[in-house]
This record gives structure tokens, C-alpha cells and sequence, in this order.
């Protein structure tokens, strides 16, 4: 499936050695796909990097705003009828977006999960038990299904859940997403992924602390309830940003 009417957000923080392979691969797959990097104030080339693919949309941090604050502006910063999230650091393949497309007409919300495959990924036991019990309380909790709440590979229709109420600026953006995604009255269907442990770089995850944060905002979501939720008022824009 070509890549046509959807935004691929990438947030970025000192991405520059995968940047170029990233942007072929997905080149290779044809289409005409909205690629929005939103640089989190990297402090390598990478900036430099992205700039010399003028196909790509930069948007730019003046300093580091948090994972969840890079995800929402790409978010803002598009308006494809599908979004598709998915970092540069080839942890997770550009080649399974057509796939996760090809899943979206069918539902609303897709993830790509690590744990579907025919092969457990490959990663320290302590992060496997981890997603288990966070994806394991989500769906206690939601009524879902899921089996990697964690991933960084997702995608949805843009009109699936009120995107415009995400205000999370750290990694627990993801249990506001998720909250919203089961507030809205869907499902999460999940894809199989292939997993491959990022051969450059390091992860900007603290994991102990962000899996605490994690489960946390997944409780107080359910306690505070959709009505709540909802109408709080979302943050400010991010400042220092350009395209």
C-alpha cells in the first residue's frame, strides 16, 4: 500500500547517524506520506541531517520539551486523515507501515507490537516483565487486549480519539493516549513487529522511573474518568518552535 494521506511523525534527539537510512527506507516505499521530524533540541547533526532531505518537515525544539511534547506537535503540525508514529532509530521497521495502513481501514487504532511475532524481542527480562505488567493493568483497567503498551510503533485514524486533549510531555503520554483511545470506545488492535535493538546511540528512557509514571497515570486516568479527562485544558504550545 502506498504511502497516501498520512503524516508519519518521527521525534527526534540525537538521531544524525540513522537519519539517513531511515529517510531511504521509507522513501523506498513509495507514496506521498507527510514525513514530520520533531527535533527535541538534539545537540549532534542531526538537524543538520534532516535538512538534507527538503521532502521532510522539521519542527524544532529550542530545548528538550519531553517525548510526549514531540509526539503532539508532529501531530499538530500535520492534518493527514492517518498518523503513524514511529521513531528514526530503526528499532522498529519503516517496512511495516504499509501493513499498519492496511490495518487502519478496518480500525481505528493500530499497534505494532513487539510481542506478537513468532519470536519474544530481544531485550533485557526486566523490560519484557515490565510491558507485561503495564499492558496487563491497562487492559484490567480499559477493557483492552493489548500486549505492548509500551511500543513506539502505532498508528490511527486522526479522527479515532480528541488528539487535541493530549497534554503529556514525557514518555507517560502514552497512558494518556491509550486512556483517550478507550474513552473514545475503541479497541487497540495490535500487528506483529519485528524488534531490533538499536545498534547506535543510546535510549533517552530512564525505564524503572518512566514504568512507574506509567502505571500511575494509567490508574489516575481510570479514576479521573472521560468527562474529566477530556475537559481539561490543554497545555500551551511549545515555545521555540519552528517548521
Amino acid at each position: 500500500m502506498p504511502l497516501r494521506d498520512v503524516d508519519i511523525v518521527v521525534p527526534v534527539l540525537n538521531e544524525e547517524a540513522s537519519i539517513d537510512e531511515f529517510v531511504a527506507r521509507i522513501e523506498r516505499l513509495g507514496g506521498a506520506a507527510a514525513l514530520i521530524f520533531v527535533d527535541n533540541a538534539s545537540t549532534d547533526g542531526t538537524r543538520e541531517r534532516i535538512a538534507r532531505h527538503p521532502q521532510a518537515r522539521l519542527v524544532r525544539h529550542a530545548r528538550n520539551e519531553g517525548y510526549g511534547a514531540s509526539v503532539r506537535h508532529g501531530i499538530e503540525a500535520g492534518s493527514a486523515a492517518r498518523v503513524v508514529i514511529i521513531d528514526a532509530d530503526l528499532e522498529y521497521p519503516p517496512e511495516r507501515i504499509p501493513t499498519l495502513l492496511e490495518a487502519l481501514e478496518e480500525h481505528p487504532v493500530v499497534y505494532c507490537s513487539r510481542f506478537r511475532g513468532p519470536q519474544p524481542p530481544v531485550m533485557p527480562a526486566f523490560r519484557r516483565f515490565r510491558n507485561r505488567l503495564m499492558s496487563g493493568l491497562y487492559n484490567l483497567l480499559y477493557r483492552q487486549r493489548v500486549t505492548d503498551l509500551y511500543t513506539g510503533m502505532k498508528g490511527f485514524r486522526r479522527d479515532a480519539f480528541p488528539v487535541g486533549q493530549l497534554t503529556k510531555d514525557g514518555f507517560e503520554h502514552g497512558a494518556e493516549i491509550a486512556a483517550l483511545i478507550a474513552f473514545s470506545g475503541h479497541r487497540i488492535h495490535e500487528i506483529a513487529v519485528e524488534y531490533q535493538p538499536r545498534q547506535r546511540g543510546a535510549s533517552k528512557m530512564r525505564h524503572i522511573p518512566e514504568a512507574l509514571k506509567l502505571a500511575f497515570w494509567v490508574l489516575a486516568y481510570r479514576i479521573i474518568g472521560r468527562r474529566r479527562m477530556e475537559g481539561a485544558a490543554p497545555s500551551a504550545p511549545g515555545r521555540g518552535r519552528d517548521g
